[in-house]
C-alpha cells in the first residue's frame, strides 16, 4: 500500500492538530516530520533504487576524488593518511555547501505548501538541514568504516568532542548563511548564480584538497578570512595525533562569524516571515 507522504494527509493532520489547540511543539514536530518525508520522496523519486542512489551519489563523488588525488599525495605527512585527510575535509565542506544551497532553494520548492497554515518557511529550513546532515554523516561513517576495516587505516578520533563541536559549528554556520541567501534569492534571482560561484571558489580555497601548511604565509593569512577553512582544520586536528598546528587557525573566528550571520539572518527572517511564507 503506497502512502502519499507529501500532502494532504500529513499536512491536513497537522492542520487538524492546529485547530485542536495542541501544543506548538507538537504541531512543529508533525510539520517537520511530514516535510522530511516529502523531501525524502522528492530525493528518492519513483525509482526503487532512489533510496540507494541518494547515498551512492555523494559516495561515488568522494571515491572518485580519492582515486584522483591519491596520485598527488607525495607532499603529505606520513602520519596523515591522504585518504583520511581528504575525507575529513570533504565532510564538513559538503555539509556546509549542501545546507546553504538546499536552504537557498527551499522557499521556491515548498511554496505551494505555505497555503497550509501550520507550514512555515523555518520548517522547510530545518527539514532540509536534517536531511543533508543525515545523508552526509551516513556516507562519511560508511567510508570511514571501509577505510579502517579493509585498508587498515587508523580511524581513531583523538578528540571526539572537538570533532562533534566542529561539525555542530559548520552545521549552524550553514543554517545561518543558508537562511540569509534564501531571503536574498527570494528578492533577487541572480543570487543563486552568485552563491553557486562563491561556493565553487570556497571549495578551492578551504583546504579541502590540499594541506594548508604548504601555502606561503603571505597567502595563507588572506585565506584565513574564510571561516570554513578554520572549521575544516579544527575537524582534522581532532582526528590526527600528529596534525601540524597552523598559526592563525582558531575556533573563535568561525564562532564569531556564525553568531553574527545567524543573528542577522533570523532577525531578517522574523521581520519578513509573513511575506516569505505566502504561497503565491
Amino acid at each position: 500500500m503506497e502512502y502519499n507522504l507529501i500532502s494532504p494527509l500529513n499536512l491536513n493532520t497537522a492542520s487538524k492538530h492546529f485547530t485542536m489547540a495542541i501544543s506548538p511543539f507538537k504541531i512543529f514536530r508533525t510539520v517537520v516530520f511530514a516535510l522530511f518525508l516529502r523531501e525524502l520522496k522528492t530525493r528518492f523519486g519513483n525509482s526503487k533504487f532512489g533510496v540507494l542512489w541518494v547515498f551512492l551519489e555523494p559516495m561515488i563523488q568522494i571515491v572518485l576524488m580519492l582515486l584522483i588525488f591519491n596520485f598527488m599525495r607525495s607532499s603529505m605527512m606520513p602520519q596523515v593518511p591522504f585518504a583520511l585527510f581528504y575525507v575529513t575535509g570533504m565532510l564538513p565542506f559538503f555539509i556546509f555547501k549542501n545546507i546553504v544551497t538546499g536552504l537557498m532553494s527551499s522557499l521556491d520548492a515548498n511554496r505551494a505548501l505555505f497555503a497550509y497554515k501550520p507550514v512555515k518557511p523555518i520548517d522547510t529550513y530545518i527539514t532540509r538541514t536534517v536531511l543533508e546532515v543525515t545523508i552526509y554523516l551516513t556516507v562519511f561513517t560508511f567510508i570511514i568504516i571501509i577505510m579502517g576495516w579493509f585498508f587498515g587505516v587508523d580511524i581513531t578520533v583523538n578528540h571526539p568532542l572537538e570533532a562533534l563541536g566542529a561539525l555542530g559549528l559548520i552545521i549552524i554556520m550553514g543554517v545561518g548563511v543558508g537562511i540569509a541567501v534564501s531571503m536574498l534569492a527570494h528578492a533577487f534571482s541572480i543570487t543563486k548564480v552568485i552563491v553557486n560561484a562563491v561556493i565553487t571558489v570556497l571549495y578551492l580555497v578551504s583546504g579541502v584538497m590540499f594541506p594548508i601548511w604548504l601555502i606561503p604565509a603571505e597567502y595563507l593569512s588572506v585565506l584565513q578570512y574564510n571561516p570554513v577553512l578554520h572549521v575544516i582544520e579544527i575537524f582534522r586536528e581532532s582526528f590526527f595525533s600528529y596534525y601540524p598546528t597552523i598559526e592563525g587557525i582558531t575556533i573563535g573566528y568561525p564562532i564569531f562569524f556564525t553568531l553574527i550571520v545567524l543573528y542577522i539572518s533570523l532577525w531578517f527572517y522574523y521581520r519578513n516571515r509573513i511575506a516569505l511564507g505566502t504561497s503565491t
